[in-house]
């Protein structure tokens, strides 16, 4: 029989919720897929209403309240962590950014303004639903999403540099006294995030690997493939988050960044390059005439259908990159991580939306591909329809295979931060270097529990599921900000 023996410095709480939640969300999706998916999108339709206020008033507020602390001169404060290494900006910044959207931001960078197009908010002439199509995807993945992200990584900095011995979860970081059931309930919302956001992350990604592996190879999609695609990811990512934070992750964060910008500086240049840029400039000037009336109008469509589940979204994984973001963040000030955790995700989010965006437009307007009816009559799958876009720049083929290699990279890069930050979750202590085993084991463990979720017909259950987690947190998000109040006093009076 194999024996693990349970080390001392490990949070055996932790792991029995991590187990626990594994077992009983995989349990209740996978018994009636259909079923629970139909469920939980209608609980989520009620929610939405109910909750949309909430969703952008806080949204809006973290965002506020984080320039505003940037800005402060308490934003010259420097985080100092015990045994946490010190990186560079360049290694850095492209950590931040492969952890925070991974291959989410390939998939819809392409695709996300043909669902604007075909449902404008009015009656609106071409050129207007273009440039409304255009901009929305800026707004819901620039400035407030990054700050949702960031606000966890500020509270974790304060807490942890008066209290260096706190676990990296939120009830270490909250409760300073004992009390098992609070501290139960925040690690449920904790984990539970993590893991949904896992199984949401896979079942969007791996339609369009393998169907980018398909075309490449010219063969039919099939399980078979999905299984190859599947493990080849999993060994790539198991890896890295076996090498750890210096010898894994850095490196393979740093070599995807460099080809996402080969990548797009190459179709700016072989593309439509006056057409994208010229259609930026209205995107930008079109943005930020509308940013605080889209960040706080509610009742619209896009509002309920868009907005509120990209904030949900961004809360429900704000945890793990946030614990993530403080990891690889010491000897920073309140300042640069703020700042550059939301301009720099902004940035890289940005140019990666108006060049894609811009293609599949430029396509569409030249008579090319006309995305927008493919989608709305249902010819293409929405993966497929990425992939034509992209093999019909010149040296289109070229072009995919590198898409191919940058979206695997992606997807393990966002996963092997999550297993990390599940690792380092099950320390009892966060000057505890995670453990390799448990690194391993969530590495593992990430890949075939939504993997089986996706191949049995899961994955919307899972993404209901993770919006659901966001509910508790817009509370948990409010405490955070109390907290960083908190603390900074506290750190001001020493």
């Amino acid at each position: 029989m194999l024996k693990v023996n349970i080390s001392k410095t490990w949070n055996t709480s932790v792991l029995v919720i991590t187990i626990a939640l594994l077992l009983s969300l995989s349990g209740y999706v996978l018994f009636d897929p259909i079923k629970s998916a139909n469920t939980l999108a209608n609980l989520y339709g009620s929610v939405a209403k109910k909750f949309e206020l909430s969703f952008l008033y806080i949204g809006f507020l973290i965002l506020i309240f984080l320039i505003t602390l940037a800005l402060s001169p308490f934003g010259k404060f420097k985080i100092v962590l015990p045994n946490k290494s010190v990186y560079s900006f360049i290694s850095w910044s492209s950590m931040l950014f492969a952890t925070g959207m991974g291959a989410a931001l390939l998939y819809w960078s392409t695709i996300e303004w043909i669902y604007y197009f075909n449902d404008p908010l009015d009656d609106l002439n071409s050129y207007n639903k273009l440039l409304l199509a255009r901009s929305y995807p800026l707004f819901h993945w620039t400035f407030t999403g990054w700050a949702i992200y960031c606000l966890p990584a500020v509270a974790f900095g304060l807490a942890l540099y008066l209290r260096p011995n706190s676990p990296l979860t939120f009830s270490g970081i909250l409760i300073s006294k004992k009390n098992s059931i609070l501290s139960t309930a925040l690690d449920i919302f904790f984990i539970g995030a993590i893991l949904s956001g896992a199984g949401v992350g896979l079942g969007l990604s791996f339609p369009l690997i393998s169907s980018v592996f398909a075309n490449i190879f010219n063969i039919e999609i099939s399980f078979t493939l999905d299984l190859i695609a599947l493990f080849v990811c999993l060994i790539i990512f198991g890896t890295s988050v076996f090498l750890g934070l210096d010898n894994g992750i850095k490196r393979l964060s740093n070599f995807n960044v460099f080809l996402l910008l080969i990548f797009l500086i190459l179709i700016f240049l072989l593309g439509p390059t006056q057409y994208i840029i010229n259609n930026t400039i209205d995107s930008v000037v079109y943005l930020s005439q509308n940013y605080l009336s889209w960040s706080l109008n509610s009742g619209t469509k896009y509002s309920l259908d868009w907005t509120v589940f990209y904030w949900a979204w961004y809360l429900a994984l704000a945890p793990a990159i946030g614990t993530f973001i403080i990891n690889i963040s010491n000897n920073k000030t309140i300042r640069q991580i703020i700042l550059g955790t939301i301009l720099i995700g902004s940035l890289g989010c940005f140019l990666n939306i108006t060049i894609m965006t811009n293609l599949s437009t430029y396509l569409y307007e030249s008579n090319l591909l006309n995305s927008p009816e493919i989608l709305k009559e249902g010819l293409m799958k929405p993966e497929i329809l990425i992939i034509e876009s992209i093999v019909l720049l010149p040296y289109g083929e070229y072009f995919l295979m590198l898409f191919g290699v940058i979206l695997i990279i992606f997807l393990c890069t966002t996963y092997d931060s999550a297993s990390y930050i599940l690792a380092s979750a099950s320390m009892n202590k966060s000057k505890y270097e995670p453990s390799r085993f448990l690194r391993v084991i969530f590495a593992i463990t990430l890949v075939v529990q939504p993997g089986l979720i996706m191949f049995m017909g899961g994955t919307e259950s899972f993404k209901w599921i993770l919006v659901i987690f966001s509910i508790p947190l817009l509370i948990v998000n409010l405490f955070l900000i109390l907290s960083i109040f908190k603390n900074a006093y506290s750190i001001r009076k020493t």
